[in-house]
C-alpha cells in the first residue's frame, strides 16, 4: 500500500446476501466493505476446497463460445493500461474460449515470467449461467424496479486495472484470491491525470500515473489524490459497495482470481447518457472566452445542478414544457429536437 494513503474504508459485518442495508449504503455515499457478504456462496466454497477446484468447475461450466481476453507481457508488471504515447494499450486482445484460459494460466502457475491474462467484465449470467444462479444477491429494494443490476465476473492472473470511474453503482464480490481498491472521491479527478478520451481501455478513461510508484514530478497533483484516497483490502468471501462515479485501482493480487460485480444505473433508462452530454458541452462550450464560460456555468448551475422545482416555481405549469419532470415521451421529444439542432 502507498504510504500515503492512511482512509481506510468503513466496514460492517455481519451483512448477507438477504441482509444488504441499501438505505444505509446509499445514505453513507463512500465506499463501505460488506465483511463476509458472499462467504457462503457455493463458489466461494469451492475457492476454500482449492484453487484447483475451482479452475475444474469453470472448465466444466464454459459453454465453447470465444470470450474477450486481454493479454499482457510480463514487462508490463500486471499493470494494464495505456501505451507510452497514449494512443493505444500496453497489452493485446484476444478471442479464447474458458476453458483454454483457465488452462493456461494453471499451467503457468508456478513460472516466475509469464503473460498476465484477464477475461474483462464477461456477463456473468450469459458467460455462466449455471454459476450466475448460484452465486448472487438480493435485490429488494426501489432503486431496482427500472434498474436491474448487471452481474459481471473478471477471471485472470495478477492484475492492476489503472485508476477509473463508471457511471453505475456497484457491489465487488471477491470469489477467489485477495483484491485490493484504491478508491477517490468524483472530486479528485483533476488529480489523477485521465487520459485521453479515445482511446480507453474497457471503454472507460483511465489516469496515466502508476499510484504504486508516483512521479510526483510528472504529476504533482497526485500526491492531493493519494492523501485523500480510501484503501480497501478483501478477502474471498468479502463485497465491497462503492457509488457511481468514484475513481478506483483495482489489483487482483494472487497468481489466479475471480471477483464478480453487479452493476447498476439510478436513472430511468431513456435519459440517456450523461457523457454524451460532457462530449457535447467541449464542443459548444469548452473553448468559449472565459467570461461567456463563466456565463453558462450559470446557467447549467440554474438549469441542471440546482433544485429543478426552483426553476418552475414562478411558471404557470401549462408552459413548463422540457423544463418539468422527464418522462420517457418527454426524454424522446427532447431527444428529437437535440438530433435536429445538431443536424442544421
Amino acid at each position: 500500500m502507498n504510504s500515503m494513503v492512511a482512509n481506510r474504508v468503513l466496514v460492517l459485518d455481519g451483512i448477507t446476501p438477504h441482509t444488504i442495508p441499501y438505505d444505509d449504503l446509499f445514505a453513507l455515499n463512500k465506499p463501505v466493505i460488506l465483511k463476509g457478504l458472499v462467504k457462503d456462496w457455493p463458489l466461494v466454497q469451492t475457492a476454500r476446497q482449492s484453487r484447483q477446484a475451482v479452475m475444474d468447475q469453470l472448465c466444466e461450466q464454459d459453454t465453447g463460445h470465444p470470450l474477450l481476453v486481454y493479454r499482457g507481457a510480463p514487462p508490463i508488471n500486471a499493470r494494464f493500461g495505456y501505451n507510452k504515447s497514449c494512443t493505444g494499450f500496453n497489452y493485446t486482445s484476444e478471442k479464447a474460449r474458458l476453458a483454454d484460459v483457465v488452462q493456461e494460466i494453471a499451467a503457468n502457475i508456478d513460472q516466475a515470467q509469464h503473460d498476465y491474462l484477464y477475461i474483462n467484465s464477461l456477463r456473468f449470467d450469459q458467460g455462466l449461467p449455471g454459476l450466475s444462479k448460484a452465486n448472487t444477491l438480493d435485490f429488494d429494494h426501489d432503486e431496482f424496479i427500472n434498474n436491474q443490476p448487471v452481474p459481471k465476473i473478471w477471471i485472470g492472473t495478477e492484475s492492476v486495472a489503472a485508476a477509473h470511474f463508471d457511471q453505475p453503482k456497484n457491489i465487488a464480490c471477491c470469489v477467489l484470491g485477495k483484491r485490493r481498491f484504491t478508491l477517490f472521491a468524483p472530486q479528485q479527478v483533476e488529480n489523477l491525470y485521465p487520459g485521453p478520451l479515445h482511446p480507453t481501455p474497457g471503454g472507460q478513461v483511465v489516469t496515466t500515473a502508476n499510484l504504486a510508484k508516483p512521479d510526483f514530478t510528472q504529476y504533482p497533483r497526485l500526491k492531493t489524490a493519494l492523501e485523500n484516497a480510501y484503501i480497501a483490502d478483501l478477502e474471498p468471501g468479502d463485497g465491497l459497495y462503492y457509488p457511481s462515479m468514484w475513481w478506483h485501482e483495482v489489483e487482483a493480487l494472487d497468481r489466479f482470481n475471480i471477483m464478480v460485480n453487479f452493476w447498476w444505473m439510478t436513472a430511468k433508462p431513456y435519459l440517456g447518457n450523461a457523457m454524451d452530454v460532457l462530449m457535447h458541452g467541449m464542443l459548444s462550450l469548452r473553448d468559449k472566452p472565459t467570461q461567456e464560460k463563466a456565463a453558462w456555468r450559470a446557467l447549467f448551475d440554474y438549469y441542471v445542478f440546482g433544485d429543478a422545482k426552483n426553476v418552475t416555481a414562478h411558471l404557470p405549469q401549462e408552459c413548463h414544457g422540457p423544463l418539468a419532470e422527464i418522462n420517457e415521451l418527454s426524454a424522446r421529444r427532447l431527444r428529437a429536437m437535440l438530433l435536429n439542432n445538431i443536424n442544421r
